[in-house]
């Protein structure tokens, strides 16, 4: 029953889109994306210079959310997405896109994937396929889970082997292109005028050292213990905890005096920490490129090992310390036990590109409206 109703969506979805297709082709770059109902910092920083290159660009953001009515509300947005998927000469997508993978498209469109994150770290797409974190493989053959790219960016050229696994494409089919944000996060002006309005809400960070707690989310997982242990751990007298998680993250975390922040985004963090305490979160890359001293609080390593799985050597890799329990890592804090170096190699290494991404990435979409 549910492969006859993807079908006959399918069928309808293909009718109405070859009507759209009709429409007079506008020379126009649409932006697609669901991991947000707002532009993330890439599609802003994009669409910025796009415009004033003279060139139109549309963004399109909205999150497919739990809830039959959210769900109903999405399919309704599928239309909106059509219509200018239609009518652009290029697409660019930052994750998967129901309409983008499942419909026949103007030979003239190109689709662009230039993914939402940084190098290559946990397994996504067909790497997890029938695994618990993973789609089944009968749903994703009847989406056409990642079709249709004609270009996918990759930020170096030692991710190109886990992405081809993740999208199924053939090496030889991605360009090497970092992401916006590595401008953004290189721009001392912007650092200081993002520090400025943090330290202006939370006025006792300018006293202490600052620890970034920035964990990756867990689906239908209860990680408040493990929160709650690293809170217990931190020394108050001597540093402040800032804790960045994800806000469908489940369980009850006592804050105690850390700070648990839901105004600034956690690369806007980066601006005032000195430390970085993550797990599996593609933060990694951006804290390296910044510098930042890391340390990986890997309380459920195993399970996370047999549920999703890493693209790199975790434990081999990984620039910094490693470890399940709060205290430990704390202490390491306390005792310098950073690794600079390490921190550096990892960010040339999966970064390959680390200036004038913006300008590169806008030249490339703007060039494809002429081919």
């Amino acid at each position: 029953m549910r492969d006859l109703i993807i079908k006959a969506g399918k069928a309808v979805l293909e009718a109405i889109y070859f009507f759209l297709k009709l429409f007079p082709q506008k020379n126009r770059i649409t932006f697609i994306s669901r991991q947000s109902n707002s532009p993330s910092l890439d599609i802003r920083m994009l669409e910025s210079r796009i415009e004033q290159g003279g060139v139109s660009a549309v963004v399109l953001c909205k999150k497919l959310e739990p809830g039959l009515g959210k769900k109903l509300g999405y399919c309704f947005h599928i239309f909106k997405q059509m219509y200018y998927m239609a009518t652009s000469k290029v697409l660019v997508l930052d994750g998967y896109c129901i309409a983008a993978s499942l419909l026949h498209h103007r030979k003239s469109l190109a689709v662009v994937q230039m993914w939402h994150a940084l190098g290559s770290l946990k397994k996504f797409g067909y790497s997890i396929i029938d695994q618990p974190e993973g789609s089944s493989l009968s749903i994703a053959r009847l989406m056409r889970m990642h079709k249709n790219y004609d270009y996918i960016f990759t930020s170096s050229p030692h991710c190109i082997k886990a992405f081809s696994e993740a999208f199924r494409y053939g090496e030889d089919e991605f360009t090497v292109m970092s992401l916006p944000r590595v401008d953004a996060l290189l721009d001392e002006e912007r650092d200081r005028t993002k520090a400025a309005l943090i330290y202006e809400a939370y006025p006792q960070l300018k006293t202490k050292k600052t620890i970034l707690y920035a964990p990756t989310f867990r689906k239908g997982f209860d990680m408040s213990d493990a929160v709650n242990r690293l809170v217990d751990a931190v020394d108050y007298e001597k540093y402040n905890l800032i804790i960045k998680l994800h806000p469908l993250t489940e369980g009850q975390i006592h804050v105690s005096q850390a700070i648990w922040d839901r105004h600034f985004s956690t690369l806007d963090m980066l601006s005032v920490s000195d430390f970085v305490i993550t797990d599996y979160s593609a933060v990694t890359f951006e804290a390296a490129l910044k510098g930042k001293l890391l340390f990986f609080y890997a309380f459920d390593l195993d399970e996370y090992m047999r549920n999703r799985s890493f693209y790199i050597d975790y434990q081999q890799e990984m620039p910094g310390m490693i470890e399940t329990e709060a205290d430990k890592i704390i202490r390491m804090i306390e005792e310098n036990g950073g690794e600079p170096a390490r921190v550096k190699d990892f960010a040339d290494k999966y970064i390959e590109k680390q200036s004038n991404c913006t300008k590169e990435m806008t030249d490339f979409l703007i060039g494809l409206l002429d081919e």
